[in-house]
């Protein structure tokens, strides 16, 4: 406390004496005023010490709102609201008082002694009845969520041991339900891709069946027949191993135990070759392919075969899907720490419900009429790029307006070559 807070004390305790000796003098006399004019001085004192400066209710605040803030966590300890040993401590100790004043009453040793233990048993009893119905209530939760009930919860009302075993088994019971979930979209997407992949499997392998067997049974009218049945059944087989190379391939990226073979790579001559490759293909289906790259080159470290797979997924499905005669743009963005690919075309709209499942396996939309040289696409590519980009730490989303698209991959710059690395 200040000094000055001191003396606007000391002024007011003088004051305060002062009044209390002159009404001692006074004592019974019939004037009335002059105490009030004693306490009035007082206040004046008061009201003019304590005007100047607010340090000491400042203080009286300060301390108060401590007083409280501790008196609760004294009451919280003493009570036992957090503790169940606490409560059990009181539940004793009231039991024995209550006892103990009773056999007070009965002098006789024997009717004591009963008297004691009847009335002692009957306290505590009654003093833990809230302790043991709660015990109950954890006990019959647990049988009923052992029962198989994942959607039972055990109310919180106590806030001591019991209270957190509770919230415990609620969280038990979430974590649970959340697990019987996950299992249960496993199954439900395991047997989604066997119907999957068994259709798949069956539409090329009849086709090839239905071609050897004409050619066993000769039922060709001339060698041009037979060589377009031949060429047939190749074209066949040549998807069914596309198709089973690429269930090979997202089986694998799905398991997570892939080791990528990473390698410094300029990223930005791998999209140039990669377009360059792919630009007679796009040609034959009416699509000019434009490139907006930066001319600097970008050194990445990464897998270049799975990278050059997802980007291919990539340059197929916006080849495929676009509007003839279009364009496909790819972009190529570079950060201080990020390093962005895009693919844009233009198509045919799509509803939110179709954008949230294109990198779902074997989600497969319609394509134009005019892909007779694409290869028949089995709705795997888009979650294999997907897949392979996540393995690289990146990320690969689509944004969609109106029949414009656009597929973005996402990846940090986190490696550099050795001769930078120098160089800084």
């Amino acid at each position: 406390m200040s000094s000055r807070s001191w003396n606007c004390s000391l002024a007011i305790a003088g004051k305060c004496l002062t009044s209390i000796r002159f009404i001692r003098r006074c004592g019974k006399s019939n004037t009335r005023i002059t105490p009030k004019i004693q306490l009035w001085s007082i206040s004046a004192t008061f009201a003019r010490r304590l005007k100047p400066t607010q340090e000491i209710l400042n203080i009286l605040k300060r301390y108060g709102e401590w007083g409280i803030v501790l008196i609760n966590k004294i009451w919280v300890v003493v009570s036992g609201k957090k503790s169940i040993r606490t409560q059990l401590i009181w539940a004793i100790f009231l039991s024995f008082i209550v006892t103990t004043f009773v056999i007070s009453l009965f002098p006789n040793t024997l009717t004591s002694l009963i008297l004691f233990i009847v009335i002692f048993i009957v306290c505590f009893t009654i003093l833990t009845r809230s302790i043991v119905r709660s015990i109950w209530q954890v006990a019959n939760g647990l049988m009923v969520i052992a029962s198989g009930d994942l959607n039972y919860r055990l109310p919180v009302s106590r806030q001591d041991e019991l209270g957190i075993v509770s919230q415990n088994v609620n969280h038990m019971a979430q974590q649970l339900q959340e697990q019987v979930e996950r299992e249960r979209q496993l199954e439900i997407s395991r047997m989604d891709l066997i119907t999957s992949v068994s259709h798949d499997l069956r539409t090329p392998l009849t086709s090839i069946i239905g071609y050897l067997d004409l050619l066993k049974k000769q039922a060709f009218q001339d060698e041009q027949e037979e060589a377009r049945y031949i060429n047939n059944a190749f074209n066949k087989t040549q998807q069914l191993k596309k198709l089973i190379d690429d269930l090979f391939e997202y089986t694998r990226l799905s398991h997570g135990d892939v080791q990528l073979n990473l390698q410094e790579v300029d990223f930005h001559s791998l999209i140039e070759q990669m377009v360059s490759e792919f630009e007679p293909v796009a040609r034959e289906q009416g699509i000019t392919l434009i490139q907006e790259l930066s001319p600097d080159p970008v050194i990445m470290s990464m897998d270049v075969e799975q990278m050059v797979r997802a980007i291919d997924n990539l340059l197929m499905n916006a080849t495929k899907f676009s509007l003839v005669p279009g364009e496909v743009k790819i972009s190529l963005v570079t950060g201080e720490k990020y390093v962005q690919l895009s693919v844009e075309n233009q198509g045919q709209p799509i509803t939110k419900e179709q954008e949230e499942l294109l990198f779902q396996r074997f989600y497969r939309m319609e394509p134009k009429q005019n892909d007779m040289y694409m290869p028949p696409g089995y709705g795997l590519g888009l979650s294999i790029a997907r897949n392979i980009v996540e393995l690289h730490g990146g990320r690969i989303w689509l944004d969609h307006q109106q029949g414009d698209y656009r597929f973005c991959i996402e990846m940090k710059r986190s490696m550099y070559t050795s001769s930078e690395q120098q160089e800084e």
